[in-house]
């Protein structure tokens, strides 16, 4: 199974991230996310068997997440080898990056592998053809929102798209 953390995002923050796809919509083709899939990527996880999940599941619960606030701001092109992604971005956290840290860290000490890249919290918004996605000139609103607690997700395929799933290790024994 493809396991990754997150925090997921509702409220005025997902109606926000909905009209600027939308918006985007209009000006671009691409790879458009369902609203349900709309998160931040904590840490990605990949291929993972029913062990590691319960040993993931652990660490997450050992190390909560402080009360803290994001605010989403601007928008970011991440040019990638399959093409460009639009992410509705967030300002700086502090507080979210060094909960983060301390989360790599306990993760690395059960030797527990994650993607090691640059934490940038985001929204995706939109996948298509590199160069292809006019933004530069839209008008973007700040949403701040307070995340709940992180959950580890499941990517599946269903009817031909790709959704994430909320996992409890439980069900995987």
């Amino acid at each position: 199974m493809i396991l990754f953390s997150a925090l997921r995002i509702s409220g005025e923050a997902a109606d926000a991230a909905e009209a600027l796809a939308e918006a985007l919509k209009e000006r671009s083709s691409g790879s458009y996310p369902p609203r349900e899939n709309y998160h931040v990527t904590i840490h990605y996880f990949g291929e993972q068997n029913s062990r590691t999940l319960q040993r993931i599941q652990a660490v997450l619960t050992e190390h909560p997440l402080p009360e803290l606030t994001l605010c989403f701001d601007h928008l970011v092109r991440f040019p990638g080898s399959r093409g460009d992604q639009v992410v509705y971005a967030a300002k700086d956290c502090p507080a979210l990056q060094e909960w983060r840290t301390s989360l790599s860290d306990a993760l690395r000490s059960k030797h527990i592998p994650f993607d090691e890249k640059e934490f940038r919290p985001h929204i995706t918004l939109v996948r298509g053809k590199q160069g292809h996605i006019a933004f530069e000139d839209m008008e973007v609103p700040a949403v701040t929102f307070t995340p709940a607690q992180p959950v580890l997700l499941e990517s599946i395929q269903r009817n031909g798209r790709r959704i994430y799933r909320p996992v409890n290790p439980e069900e995987e024994e």
